[in-house]
C-alpha cells in the first residue's frame, strides 16, 4: 500500500490541494485536538463519470487503530463533517472504489462547515445574525480547545527534552567511568604480567 503522509498539524484556515488517485490507498495525517469537527469538501472534475469514481473517506485513530469515520462517497462535489476521536494524530485516507486514475480537490477546514450552518439555520428559523453568534462561539470554543491541546503538548516536549538531558548528561559519564575502568584493568594486567616475568 503506498501512503502519502501531509501533517494537517492545527489547521487555521482551509487547505486546499489535488490529490491523485490511482486504484490505492493515500493518506494523510491530521493532528488535532480531541472532538475537532473536521470538513472535508471534496470535487471530482466533471469530466469524470459520477458512477465510476465512488471514493471512501475513513479517519483512522493511530493510537487505538480504530475507524472514527468511514464513508463512501459518490457525489460530484460535497462535503463532510467528522470529529477526532482522541487527542493522538489520524489518518485521513481516500480509497477509489474502481480501478482506474481519478483526480480529486480536497479542501480541509476545521469546524463546521457553510452546510451544517445552513441546515441549522433552516432548521431552528435563525436569522444571520443568530448564525454568526453560533460561529463566533464554535470558533472560540475551538480557539480554547486548541490552546489546552497545544498546553498538553507543549508539558509532553519539555518531559522529553529532560529525558534527553539527563541522558546527554549521564552518558560522558558513564563512558569516562568505563574508560577509567578499562585503564586501571589494564595497570593491574600489566603490572601482574611484569611480576610473573620478574621485570618488577
Amino acid at each position: 500500500m503506498r501512503r502519502i503522509l501531509l501533517r494537517l498539524a492545527l489547521l487555521r484556515t482551509a487547505r486546499a490541494f489535488f490529490v491523485m488517485l490511482d486504484g490505492e490507498k493515500q493518506c494523510f495525517l491530521v493532528e488535532q485536538p480531541l472532538d475537532t469537527q473536521l470538513t472535508i469538501k471534496y470535487e471530482i472534475p466533471a469530466n469524470e463519470k459520477q458512477n465510476e469514481h465512488r471514493l471512501k473517506l475513513t479517519l483512522t485513530d493511530r493510537r487505538t487503530k480504530t475507524q472514527v469515520f468511514s464513508r463512501v462517497v459518490s457525489d460530484h462535489k460535497d462535503e463532510v463533517t467528522m470529529a477526532t476521536g482522541s487527542e493522538a494524530a489520524h489518518d485521513l485516507c481516500l480509497k477509489p472504489q474502481a480501478p482506474g486514475q481519478v483526480r480529486v480537490a480536497l479542501e480541509i477546514e476545521r469546524g463546521h462547515g457553510q452546510k451544517y450552518y445552513a441546515e441549522m439555520a433552516s432548521e431552528h428559523k435563525m436569522d444571520r445574525l443568530q448564525v454568526e453568534v453560533v460561529k463566533l462561539n464554535d470558533e472560540l470554543a475551538e480557539i480554547l480547545n486548541e490552546a489546552d491541546y497545544m498546553k498538553e503538548k507543549e508539558v509532553r516536549f519539555h518531559r522529553k527534552a529532560e529525558r534527553v538531558n539527563v541522558a546527554a548528561v549521564w552518558w560522558p559519564v558513564l563512558q569516562i567511568g568505563i574508560l577509567v575502568l578499562t585503564a586501571v584493568l589494564q595497570v593491574q594486567s600489566l603490572k601482574k604480567y611484569f611480576q610473573a616475568k620478574n621485570f618488577y
